[in-house]
């Protein structure tokens, strides 16, 4: 379990909250994300392949926010 990866996870998803919402996006999934994150960085039972698809879903949120621009 890599604990920087995980903060710096958290923050990235933090960060594109308002953006999602301000856009109409439903947040639901990604808020749910975050918490998974917090929980099993606490408890140490986060993988790197879970890292690596939250990490994917949110450059996805972003890539396809930024699309039209």
């Amino acid at each position: 379990m890599n604990a920087v990866a995980i903060f710096e996870l958290i923050q990235q998803g933090l960060t594109l909250l308002p953006v999602l919402v301000q856009a109409g996006i439903d947040i639901t999934q990604r808020v749910e994300q975050l918490t998974t994150l917090a929980k099993g960085g606490a408890s140490g039972t986060i993988s790197d392949e879970d890292l690596a698809k939250i990490r994917s879903d949110f450059d996805a949120d972003l890539a396809s926010f930024n699309e039209p621009l």
